[in-house]
């Protein structure tokens, strides 16, 4: 066996070579994720701008006020008459007031617009003059029934301003009125009418009409509020807030109506679909312990709100929970009957051959075991985060700077560290807070907790190796901690939604995978991570 090196010695030429060693594995990473962010194009449909007060918002990317076509009026009875003009106000699905409580805002219909046979589609090509929210009275004026207008990445409500002369902000301030869905064919017949005419656009387009559809979603990360706030501060895993965010952004907010599966049960309210976004539910070791008992009146609980809703559905990011020593072949694993029920029960309201997406390998392989063939392995619904085409880029630019900096011996990085759960088992614990306490001998360490017992843990553990002001805990949700993210160089994760914070915000990450759900997630996004066995078998004295 070969010396160890001093504790010190250590963090340095280790998490140089961890870095070096990783970066093939990192290019397995930046490739998957590149494909991913270029399937999820800025300028497709399913973008979301605004979901809480992290994101940026449309109206401030288009906080100028143009004018484009003096003469787009339009006649009719009970139309805008010649005397109005027809404009555009961007707006976020997500308003966020002086309180720092947000409002969901959605269009009765939308006219989205693509351009043919690939033809890409810019903003810029629409014909309408903008106007800034500030120049709507009362943003309380974006109502239900409001028409909109989506090309690209970017939305606006379609407005009616008083025709006075050349001034926009004066025709604005004059009159302003937000135009209703049963105007819908007029506005497109203009829209067509004014990009073919006036020569915007150079390629012919699509006119798509979408109408808004009421979801009820299980697992919906809902605006932030007050009491949506204070309702995450008891959440006993913050890691929760990530998958539900990134569920939540798939779907797109300005055609969406979203409500709790517990309001779509009322005889008042129907949905369209439900969509639910769940986790580690599949409990398949141990059928006689207590946390198999408890999943399994969840999972029949959830069965009995799939066919109480009798809607179309699908379910997102849901796996296996197992530590390694649980299973011992993994091709052999099958969900068991009143898993694959819920399964089966999800597959009957679809004509999709796949409506599950589960988080990789060994779960897909457990439900084709038992016979359930609507599951496909897609990783966690975390991964659609990142808006980033060229995430992969990103990130791998930031890998070669990292090099750059740990090649130097006085180079200091500032470091997010996810705590690891493995409260029950004190050796283990101790051996994996080690390694994370070696780093931070030469380095800025922040200590990123999620759940309620990590902070007196590792206090209790380190003394005064640690400063109590760099343990952080984001309660309230990912607005927050989104943020934090991006103060840092480098992430080291024992938890896998620790690290996908980091990777979502382009911030180089390690994972260290402490039980069979990480290490799944891991292989299905090709995510750099050194093996729980090899940080066991490190001596760090």
């Amino acid at each position: 066996m070969s010396p160890s090196l001093p504790r010190s010695r250590w963090c340095k030429t280790n998490i140089f070579v961890i870095v070096s060693v990783l970066s093939i594995l990192v290019f397995q990473a930046l490739c998957i994720l590149k494909e991913f962010s270029l399937s999820n194009n800025k300028d497709e449909v399913g973008d979301i701008r605004g979901l809480s007060s992290y994101d940026s918002t449309v109206a401030a990317d288009l906080n100028v006020t143009k004018q484009k076509n003096q003469d787009n009026h339009t006649q009719g009875a009970g139309k805008p008459s010649s005397l109005h003009k027809i404009m555009v106000a961007p707006f976020s699905a997500y308003k966020v007031d002086e309180a720092g409580d947000t409002k969901h805002r959605s269009c009765k219909k939308t006219i989205i617009v693509h351009g043919k046979e690939g033809g890409t589609m810019k903003w810029s090509d629409q014909p309408f003059d903008e106007l800034v929210m500030s120049d709507i009275p009362s943003d309380s004026e974006l109502n239900d029934d409001m028409l909109c207008l989506q090309v690209g990445s970017y939305v606006a409500a379609l407005v009616s301003g008083t025709h006075t002369n050349s001034s926009v902000q004066d025709e604005a301030a004059a009159s302003v009125v937000i135009i209703g869905s049963d105007e819908t064919d007029d506005i497109v017949h203009q829209l067509k009418r004014d990009m073919f005419e006036g020569g915007s656009v150079s390629v012919g387009i699509e006119v798509k009409i979408v109408e808004r559809k009421s979801i009820a979603m299980q697992g919906w990360y809902q605006p932030s509020t007050h009491a949506v706030r204070l309702a995450r501060s008891t959440d006993q895993n913050s890691g929760n807030f990530i998958w539900e965010f990134g569920a939540t952004r798939l779907i797109n907010p300005y055609t969406t109506k979203f409500l709790n599966p517990s309001d779509a049960r009322k005889e008042s309210v129907d949905v369209d679909a439900l969509v639910m976004a769940s986790a580690n539910a599949l409990h398949l070791a141990d059928p006689d312990g207590n946390d198999f008992r408890v999943m399994k009146d969840y999972v029949n609980g959830v069965s009995s709100l799939v066919k109480e809703i009798d809607k179309p559905t699908i379910m997102l990011g849901i796996g296996i929970q197992a530590k390694f020593s649980d299973i011992n072949d993994t091709k052999h694993i099958a969900l068991h009957e009143h898993q694959a029920h819920l399964m089966n029960e999800i597959a009957k309201r679809n004509t999709l051959e796949k409506s599950v997406s589960v988080r990789g390998e060994f779960t897909e392989t457990a439900c084709i075991n038992a016979g359930v063939h609507n599951c496909l392995s897609m990783g966690c619904p975390s991964l659609s985060i990142s808006r980033e085409r060229n995430l992969g880029q990103l990130l791998g630019s930031k890998w070669s700077a990292i090099e750059s900096k740990l090649a130097h011996d006085n180079s200091t990085l500032k470091i997010g560290i996810g705590l690891p759960a493995l409260h029950d088992d004190n050796m283990k614990y101790a051996k994996v807070v080690d390694l994370l306490l070696a780093i931070c001998e030469n380095h800025d360490c922040h200590f990123i907790v999620q759940a309620p017992y990590d902070k007196n843990l590792l206090l209790k553990h380190a003394g005064d190796k640690v400063d109590v002001n760099n343990v952080h805990h984001f309660k309230g949700g990912v607005e927050t901690w989104f943020q934090f993210m991006h103060q840092l160089d480098f992430v080291v994760s024992t938890r896998i939604h620790g690290g996908m914070a980091g990777i979502v915000n382009g911030i180089p990450t390690i994972i260290i995978p402490t039980d069979l759900r990480i290490l799944e997630l891991i292989n299905a996004m090709k995510l750099p991570y050194l093996s729980f066995e090899d940080v066991m078998a490190k001596n760090f004295e």
